[in-house]
């Protein structure tokens, strides 16, 4: 190529150098939206799950509350409630019996 080739073709070229950058730009600020949504969509969903790990927790240490165990036992299972002396306590290789 000669010389007033090249010099006609330049312009070309960095109108052609420039378009690419501010599409690469454009694309480049797409993404940085695009991630953003993502980690958005990311920390709701974090928080709705922390929400309800809290509520089944709640829930759980509820239902093991000492009186609605007992409640159940006895409603449920038709268990009766201990009488004076019918608890026996086992400790190791003795048992203790309430005399």
């Amino acid at each position: 190529m000669s010389r007033q080739q090249i010099n006609q073709i330049k312009p070309l070229v960095s109108v052609i150098v420039i378009i690419v950058a501010l599409f690469t730009t454009v694309f480049f600020q797409m993404e940085v939206r695009r991630m953003g949504y993502v980690v958005l969509r990311q920390t709701v969903q974090y928080k709705n799950l922390q929400d309800e790990y809290q509520l089944k927790s709640m829930r759980l240490a509820r239902i093991l509350r000492p009186d609605h165990l007992q409640s159940l036992a006895v409603n449920r299972l038709t268990m009766d409630e201990p009488q004076a002396g019918q608890i026996i306590h086992m400790s190791g290789d003795t048992v203790a019996l309430r005399q």
